[in-house]
């Protein structure tokens, strides 16, 4: 066995506390540089629209979610975690952000104080996630996401955000208040290219399908002439400092702040997968302390993203798949990336260039990604058996979510503002239905329905 290890442990080119030279450190650390842009670029743009942001706006959150990103994962792999896993916007965050900004017209709240709101709930969800990993109280949060949890919570945003995604890509109001045919072909081919790459080539080329289908759906919104022009600022200085509390002073919203805690809990699965993955890839264990330093740091990650009026950051699980790929561990190329990084969230025409993606081109390489977050809760579901008790536990949550995301707005307008938040998403009400079944309920080993059969 030890032979096996030390084996595996060869296969590196360059292990965790190794500095490779000079020339290759640097083409290591511009593949990571385009590996995490391919992986984060779009997320500014499509949840700027969702939350009523101006291409100056949305170009200024494009420019604070590299700099705080780059911040967060320098900050874990100097005193976190210390593995070589960049901290990105978290799909379950901007899934949330995304679904409040639907409902917030029809709760009376207008998208200026959502954005508030989200600043305080993100502070505050980072707080708790902070005192969970200084308090090594990891192990009692993690159990409550039980793959019947994980897995139900997964399926439930991607059939809460598929609306939003469609209508994107749709071109629904580019051209018109009908479908745009134009911003309907670009959003196919996109979709096709990133699978396509995806499943037809492998290596590096296979990790950047994204940004390569980015490439090909901006060229061909240009050609057609749906792609906009850059908004470059007039007399913007070329280095500028990401403002703090862009969106005004934090706001305080219970329900809101309710759903973000349970989001940043949630979120914490994603860690311990992101840790576990480069654990087997770089066939180095991991200990507890390890993990709960990298809950604490997710928690400043948080209260960053807060602070820094940007969508809460998670530690990527698709960095073990590109060690694997390159071979290359080491700290240094990932350290002198971070930086890279954070300096370009420092120059403002970056953000510019960047929020001038064509908006159905970034819903399409969300929707071709949140495929893979689909698969993810059903392999969860994969680990259960079907009794009746998880029938239960799973049919429910399901069926009263998805039903819930049908009814309009306005009937729960009698509701307190708290209830409205949670009975009005489904995907909330769902989640917090599939933990009450499954931990107070009906919880396993209790089961008297299958017993008696």
């Amino acid at each position: 066995m030890e032979k096996e290890q030390q084996g595996a442990a060869n296969k590196l080119l360059y292990g965790l506390r190794e500095a490779p030279p000079l020339n290759r450190t640097l083409v290591y650390s511009i593949q990571w540089l385009a590996f995490t842009l391919a992986n984060s670029a779009v997320v500014p743009l499509v949840v700027g629209n969702a939350l009523g942001l101006d291409q100056a706006g949305i170009a200024s959150l494009a420019q604070r979610t590299f700099f705080f990103s780059a911040l967060a994962s320098l900050l874990q792999v100097y005193f976190g975690h210390r593995l070589p896993i960049m901290e990105g916007p978290a799909g379950m965050w901007w899934g949330i952000f995304i679904t409040l900004s639907v409902m917030a017209p029809g709760l009376g709240k207008s998208l200026a104080v959502l954005r508030t709101d989200l600043e305080m709930g993100l502070i505050i969800a980072g707080a708790v996630l902070f005192v969970v990993g200084s308090s090594r109280l990891i192990g009692s949060a993690l159990r409550l996401f039980t793959p019947a949890v994980t897995g139900s919570v997964l399926i439930l945003l991607g059939l809460q955000l598929s609306g939003t995604f469609v209508k994107g890509m749709l071109g629904i109001g580019l051209e018109g208040p009908g479908i745009s045919l134009k911003a309907t072909f670009v959003s196919i081919i996109v979709v096709a290219v990133v699978f396509l790459v995806t499943l037809k080539t492998g290596g590096f080329i296979r990790s950047i399908a994204i940004l390569i289908g980015v490439t090909v759906g901006w060229i061909l919104a240009a050609l057609l002439g749906i792609a906009g022009d850059v908004q470059w600022a007039d007399g913007a200085a070329f280095f500028a400092l990401p403002q703090l509390f862009a969106w005004g002073k934090p706001t305080f919203d219970l329900g809101i702040v309710i759903t973000s805690v349970f989001t940043g809990l949630l979120v914490l699965s994603n860690l311990v997968a992101s840790i576990l993955a480069m654990d087997r890839t770089i066939d180095e264990e991991v200990n507890r302390r390890d993990y709960d330093r990298g809950v604490a740091f997710t928690g400043v990650a948080d209260i960053m993203a807060g602070v820094g009026s940007t969508v809460g950051f998670v530690p990527y699980s698709a960095a073990a798949g590109l060690v694997g790929l390159t071979r290359v561990a080491s700290r240094v190329p990932f350290v002198v990336f971070t930086v890279a990084m954070m300096i370009l969230g420092l120059i403002p025409s970056v953000g510019a260039f960047l929020s001038s993606i064509p908006a159905p081109v970034g819903y399409s390489v969300l929707l071709a990604s949140f495929c893979q977050m689909i698969g993810f809760g059903l392999k969860d579901y994969s680990r259960l058996e079907f009794d009746t008790r998880n029938s239960f536990v799973i049919g429910l949550p399901i069926l009263v979510g998805t039903g819930i995301m049908f009814l309009p707005p306005e009937v729960f307008e009698e509701l307190p503002s708290v209830l409205r938040y949670i009975l009005g998403n489904g995907f909330i009400t769902g989640m917090i239905m599939v933990i009450l079944l499954e931990h107070l309920f009906i919880p396993a080993g209790k089961n008297k329905i299958d017993a008696q059969r």
